[in-house]
């Protein structure tokens, strides 16, 4: 009886034993290759560089990779609240470009240029002066061509989890009725979690 245990005991320690060394380990290649479809939304703050002020947007972007190293990414940013005296009452922005990666194991540092479009309405803030009388309280809503450039890096924890940050240039412009140019430019940030999926399997 003792002896049967013992085999028994032996035979399934062999097979666990087997299982986990033949177990295949996620690497960055299972993950960053042609066909890696990914995506996330944060809340993401934004600094205008004319007037330093803070600005909040609700960002979401999606990427797939055309190839190991190149891909294709999308992100919308929608408007949410100004922080301080700033004269954005809307600015809502739509970019679509290219990335070029540099991975390393899981590691994914990238850089990207993506041309856009950003809808925009800028408050008067001389409404009612002398200097400046006026009849617009604010602008009206208005499309804009925009451009960002980006960098950042993912990192891949599990095959469907990765974690990212990102900081990216934005560069647009506003004219009003007022006859004010108002400077779009800031620096982006955003970080959190995000989801991706291998949508081509990997040849054995």
């Amino acid at each position: 009886m003792v002896t049967r245990a013992s085999l028994l005991l032996m035979l399934v320690s062999t097979l666990a034993f087997g299982q986990k060394k033949n177990r295949p380990e996620l690497t960055g290649e299972d993950i960053l290759r042609k066909g890696l479809l990914r995506a996330q939304m944060t809340i993401s703050p934004g600094w205008t560089i004319a007037d330093g002020n803070t600005n909040l947007y609700l960002q979401g972007d999606m990427e797939y990779f055309l190839q190991d190293k190149i891909s294709l990414k999308g992100d919308i940013s929608y408007f949410l609240d100004t922080q301080g005296n700033g004269y954005l009452k809307h600015n809502h922005s739509l970019f679509f470009g290219a990335q070029y990666h540099f991975p390393h194991k899981r590691f994914d540092p990238y850089i990207g240029l993506h041309p856009g479009v950003s809808l925009v309405q800028a408050k008067n803030s001389t409404f009612g002066t002398n200097e400046n009388p006026v009849e617009y309280s604010v602008s009206n809503l208005k499309v804009s061509p925009a451009i960002s450039v980006a960098t950042g890096f993912n990192y891949y924890v599990w095959r469907y989890i990765h974690f990212m940050a990102n900081v990216k240039y934005v560069h647009a412009k506003h004219p009003t009725e007022w006859g004010t140019n108002y400077a779009l430019d800031e620096f982006r940030i955003s970080f959190g979690l995000g989801w991706n999926v291998n949508m081509i399997k990997l040849k054995k």
